[in-house]
């Protein structure tokens, strides 16, 4: 079987500015409130007035620590991917099985890319994404998983549903929702937690949200056990669960 290789790296600059002025400015879950509370010392550039002199104060900060974390940040990268490795190809091979689909032999790579940024984005184009350099390994290991089950997942889902459109991939559309709904449930399986010993994690923003009583996570967390108890095929969990999303799409309207 054919697997692809994490390949770890330090995200680029540009990719790093823009995405601290993006959680910062335009989020609207709140997250840059943690992005503050990891770098406490950004918080006067919300005093700056113009686009152009923000980006330019989170520029400098950006590089400034960087170049004062440098030996950290490395340090972290290399006991990263020593620990990823322990887990990268019995992992990739579970995740195969349960999507029931082939990793694309096109694909080589995946790109995790290390960030001062708490927060860790995924570009579903180029299979990369960023991962905060000071999480404890436990906890990158299910960052990890989860940013690359996002990959294979909408590989699955395009087969799936083959007249999706790409921006739906992405907040704020239903298919984003379910996929970040999904990605904790899948890595939840007995297969992948006897293997990562770490449970995956739900947004907040998805578990103040209820169907019936009980909230989002635990919703579908149901639907795929029995989907697993009657041993159906993922093509009929996805289809099962899309089905259900969208009879209740009113309530992510606030999200």
């Amino acid at each position: 079987m054919f697997l692809p290789k994490v390949k770890f790296s330090i995200i680029p600059i540009q990719i790093e500015i823009d995405w601290f002025y993006y959680f910062l400015f335009y989020d609207k879950w709140g997250w840059g409130k943690k992005v503050i509370k990891k770098h406490p010392k950004l918080k006067n550039v919300f005093s700056i007035r113009t686009k152009i002199n923000q980006k330019k104060h989170i520029k400098n900060y950006i590089i400034k620590f960087r170049i004062e974390n440098k030996k950290i940040i490395k340090n972290q990268t290399k006991k990263y991917f020593k620990d990823w490795k322990k887990v990268e190809k019995q992992y990739l091979t579970i995740l195969s099985e349960i999507l029931e689909i082939s990793w694309p032999k096109n694909r080589k790579n995946i790109k995790a890319m290390m960030s001062i940024n708490p927060i860790c984005p995924r570009f579903i184009d180029d299979w990369s994404f960023s991962i905060f350099y000071k999480q404890r390994l436990q906890n990158m290991k299910e960052t990890i998983a989860h940013e690359i089950c996002h990959f294979l997942y909408f590989k699955k889902w395009k087969k799936v549903f083959p007249n999706a459109k790409r921006k739906t991939f992405d907040y704020p559309y239903l298919e984003w929702h379910l996929s970040e709904i999904l990605a904790p449930v899948i890595l939840n399986d007995s297969k992948v937690q006897r293997l990562l010993k770490k449970k995956a994690v739900f947004y907040d923003e998805h578990k103040k949200i209820y169907i019936g009583k009980r909230n989002l996570p635990k919703h579908f967390e149901l639907l795929y056990r029995k989907h697993i108890k009657q041993r159906s095929n993922f093509d009929d969990f996805l289809q099962e669960a899309y089905l259900e999303i969208k009879t209740h799409k009113n309530k992510f309207k606030s999200l």
